[in-house]
């Protein structure tokens, strides 16, 4: 799915009558793996107020940016994605009506989903009129497609912290009741997914609050589907092989290999040099850091740490490993920070037998917001 895609259905969470959402919250006590409690209704048929905190558990769980915690995910091509596949689609065909279908469901979380805390699982299933979209990009108002689909949310449920609070009846300060609170989404799914504004049930879209844990459990024991990776985590792994090679071959300096490697991929995707995908495997790896400066004699290097972090079949996606922020240079009692785009302005030079980074410094330039002041009070002196 595509941010458009994606914003289309979150658009469609509003508070209003017309939302006909069919909803079913399950409050599962984690230690004892115990349903506690269930409800069935209509997202219409609740207090105005509970439906806005719904509403807002919801659009949660769609929000967030693709391949970071939001992840595009098919099923294994395996009797056990197949298994699980044929599940959700009953899952959806059912409506939600189908207490003994819930109830497997339910059953599937409590055993993969790996807390002892307790938790809500929020699920409702939505049957939207598609708008056809007109050659201009607009909407035109007839619909070509309705589609169905299940959208479930696994909240956590903690006990709110202990804190001083005003009681009205008896007009004193004193400790609030501390009651259990249903906290935004840790992880959630949808499916099918809504590919090109139409149902594509081989595949469907996760969201995760935290991008390092995706808890592959419930991607694999409860959905079914091949992990993939976060832009988090390929970073990380493209981090791990420059610094193995650095590590390896420690006549190189780290700061003009890490620009010169970022340079390099900015150039890549700038010029489109990739005539498919845009991705990054072993042997474009080895280009890449051969580019960026790696003498040949420690290219094996590369590859053999490329395929320890990534496999011998494994690529990642260059626009993910590529820095779009800063390059960052950190130490015992400094950090400095610079722009990818500006890491030019730097430069390492030799000084009084020292290899040193140098930045220079103009009237743009502040540290802690007096750098002008000592620039004005140079250039008195000069005068």
């Amino acid at each position: 799915m595509r941010n458009t895609e994606i914003l289309e259905l979150k658009k469609r969470l509003k508070f209003s009558d017309d939302a006909s959402y069919k909803l079913e919250v399950c409050y599962i006590i984690g230690s004892e793996k115990k349903i506690q409690s269930r409800n069935n209704t209509y997202l219409t048929n609740l207090d105005e107020s509970d439906r806005h905190k719904y509403i807002e558990i919801l659009k949660k769980g769609l929000s967030g940016v693709l391949n970071r915690n939001l992840l595009n995910l098919s099923f294994k091509k395996n009797s056990e994605g197949d298994e699980a596949q044929k599940f959700l689609l009953e899952l959806r065909d059912s409506t939600l009506d189908n207490a003994g279908l819930m109830d497997k469901y339910y059953e599937k979380i409590m055993d993969a989903y790996p807390t002892v805390s307790n938790y809500l699982v929020v699920t409702v299933y939505d049957a939207y009129d598609v708008p056809r979209e007109g050659s201009d990009g607009f909407s035109q108002g007839e619909s070509e497609e309705v589609f169905r689909y299940i959208y479930s949310c696994i909240c956590p449920v903690n006990l709110a912290k202990a804190a001083l609070s005003y009681h009205e009846d008896e007009n004193v300060i004193a400790a609030r009741i501390r009651d259990w609170v249903v906290e935004m989404p840790e992880v959630g799914f949808l499916f099918p997914a809504f590919n090109d504004r139409t149902a594509d049930v081989n595949n469907l879209l996760y969201y995760c609050k935290d991008p390092v844990i995706l808890h592959p459990e419930i991607i694999s024991d409860i959905l079914g589907c091949e992990e993939e990776l976060t832009s988090v985590a390929e970073k990380e792994m493209f981090r791990h092989v420059i610094e193995n090679v650095i590590n390896a071959a420690p006549e190189y300096d780290t700061f003009q290999v890490v620009k010169d490697v970022q340079d390099e991929l900015a150039d890549m995707l700038e010029n489109k040099v990739f005539t498919d995908e845009p991705t990054i495997d072993r042997k474009a790896a080895r280009e890449l850091l051969k580019n960026s400066g790696i003498k040949e004699e420690h290219l094996p290097i590369v590859e053999k740490e490329f395929e320890k972090e990534v496999g011998e079949e494994g690529f990642l996606h260059a626009d993910r490993i590529r820095e779009k922020g800063r390059i960052e240079v950190k130490g015992d009692n400094v950090k400095v920070s610079v722009k990818s785009e500006a890491s030019q302005l730097v430069e390492i030079r030799m000084i009084d037998g020292r290899k040193c980074l140098v930045i220079p410094m103009d009237s743009d330039m502040e540290v802690n917001g007096i750098i002008k002041k000592i620039t004005e009070k140079i250039e008195e002196e000069r005068d």
